[in-house]
């Protein structure tokens, strides 16, 4: 759980963080901000991210960080391009993985039920939403709708986890396999933190 000065403090930062990457939009903010804000990363308490204010506290604590590691440990950093034809711009990757969740700020809407709750299921899918657009497609729509410009492999790259795997995986751009990569590690941090 995030104290109320802790989640502010997040939304604080998570707006400069979108300002700094040019991916900051006023009118989403004065519309769905406050929802942003509480939005949860996950579901289910098992997950490690179940709670008001996750979407931010996970983006900018845990995905970001293990992108950035991976982008600069793996295929820059000291040896500068070890890998150049996998290297990911850091701001295209951080664009990326900044907007790739804000869509559970209206997927996500906190249980009513007791036996719900009790169960460790926080929250559930909001039945009130008039398309079944997934996570990465609701997220594009969003930054469409808001006026947040992307490029065609941002794009890709937002809505790779809404994919299955696919076969021939030699036509995905570094760009999704890495915010990939990143989502599912971050995953696995948290759910080790929970254990």
């Amino acid at each position: 759980m995030l104290t109320e000065e802790k989640l502010n403090k997040n939304y604080l930062l998570y707006i400069d963080f979108l300002k700094k990457y040019d991916c900051y939009s006023q009118s989403m903010f004065d519309e769905i901000g406050e929802d942003i804000k509480v939005a949860s990363f996950s579901m289910n308490e098992s997950s490690g991210s179940s709670y008001q204010g996750s979407m931010i506290d996970v983006v900018l604590r845990t995905l970001c960080v293990i992108g950035k590691h991976i982008n600069d440990g793996a295929f820059g950093g000291e040896e500068k391009d070890k890998h150049p034809l996998l290297k990911v711009d850091n701001n295209s990757l951080m664009r990326v993985l900044l907007l790739q969740h804000i869509s559970k700020c209206q997927i996500f809407k906190p249980s009513t039920e007791t036996w719900k709750i009790n169960k460790g299921m926080f929250y559930e899918f909001n039945d009130k939403l008039s398309t079944s657009l997934k996570l990465g497609e609701r997220s594009i729509y969003l930054c469409m709708k808001y006026g947040i410009t992307l490029n065609e492999e941002e794009y890709e790259a937002i809505r790779i986890l809404d994919k299955d795997e696919d076969k021939n995986s030699s036509y995905t751009t570094p760009l999704s396999a890495l915010v990939k990569m990143a989502n599912h590690l971050a995953s696995i941090e948290l759910y080790q933190k929970t254990k």
